[in-house]
């Protein structure tokens, strides 16, 4: 157990301290990042035999809390498992001694370069590692995860399902029910309009025959949520750190949609890295339409969260992405029932 020498009136609780290098001493406790949904903090750790280590902490209240400090620590640990050089190491989770109603994470704290966005190469080779690494080892050979995990502090149901097809149509169900009640149900009339399409032509066209005619979709670690903010340069500048993951198993490419959210500015180069490592899923002429049909994800969720925002939703940034995906779908449609018609561009 470590102690904590500071001369500060609150001193860090005693299972947090249990959990530090035995025999060290706490030295420095600050705020770490930022974060809307717990506190972050940064605790340095003089070693007995010499120098010092730095760890860092997350900390939420509530059963909400607990449940969040989980979600971190499974999806972390699941994705050290794969790629450690690329992954703070976990150390673990609990409840404060001291007040049981507030639970933490603790994990190994990494220096990185806050400002760069890491070129195409080391961004793309981390992400492609997790997602070789991991192809074929999911623990039930199923889509979903062992806890429900977290966009932010938005819950994503990972019951265990046993099709890419309706695990994916069961949490765009969700995501669209959470995004209308962000928006207090009001009604957006193209949104609307479009709903009923995308469940019924658009999920069946581009999930369905990933699924079909002896084709299957391996089940592979994806982390979810791998915007810039979550992917820095180590301090060597060369290699990078992955972190905060809401985790799931799932369809490799789920992890491309961000990539094309023009919020971002990532974009094409970073795709044409990925398939250098990872080859494009059958069928190949569908993956441009995947990719748009995944980038939903991450705009509707960013819809969720900033529901004050208004150029998530009314400028129609989200809905505007899933009109291009059902108006692609019933222009194929209006061809093959009319072929000397042109499909409408």
């Amino acid at each position: 157990m470590a102690t904590d020498v500071r001369d500060v009136e609150v001193k860090l609780d005693d299972n947090v301290l249990a959990a530090l290098p035995e025999g060290g001493k706490v030295v420095s406790v600050r705020p770490s990042g930022m974060s809307d949904y717990c506190n972050t903090y940064r605790i340095q750790v003089k070693l007995p035999g010499g120098g010092s280590k730095v760890f860092f902490q997350k900390e939420a209240a509530g059963e909400e809390g607990r449940e969040l400090m989980e979600a971190a620590f499974t999806s972390e640990s699941t994705t050290y498992e794969f790629i450690p050089e690329h992954v703070p190491r976990p150390i673990t989770m609990g409840t404060y001694k001291s007040r049981p109603d507030t639970h933490f994470f603790l994990a190994d704290f990494i220096d990185m370069v806050e400002d760069d966005i890491p070129d195409p190469d080391a961004y793309m080779t981390a992400v492609a590692a997790l997602h070789n690494r991991s192809m074929g080892n999911c623990p039930t050979g199923q889509f979903g995860f062992p806890v429900n995990t977290r966009f932010g502090d938005l819950e994503q149901d990972n019951s265990w399902t046993g099709t890419w097809e309706e695990y994916w149509t069961r949490q765009m169900k969700d995501f669209l029910d959470k995004e209308d009640a962000a928006h207090g149900g009001e009604l957006h009339e193209e949104l609307e309009r479009l709903r009923p399409l995308f469940f019924e032509k658009v999920l069946p066209r581009y999930l369905g025959p990933l699924e079909s005619e002896g084709r299957s979709v391996t089940p592979c670690l994806i982390h979810a949520d791998l915007w810039p903010g979550n992917v820095k340069y180590m301090n060597d500048g060369e290699n990078v750190c992955i972190y905060d993951a809401c985790a799931m198993w799932g369809h490799n490419e789920v992890d491309l949609g961000v990539f094309r959210n023009p919020r971002y500015p990532l974009g094409k180069a970073y795709l044409k890295e990925y398939w250098k490592h990872v080859p494009i899923s059958e069928p190949e002429e569908d993956a441009d339409s995947r990719n748009s049909l995944y980038m939903l994800r991450n705009q509707i969720l960013l819809s969720v969260l900033y529901p004050h925002d208004t150029k998530l939703r009314e400028m129609q940034v989200f809905v505007s992405s899933m009109r291009l995906l059902v108006d692609r779908v019933q222009d194929e449609e209006a061809a093959q029932s009319n072929p000397q018609q042109s499909p409408h561009l």
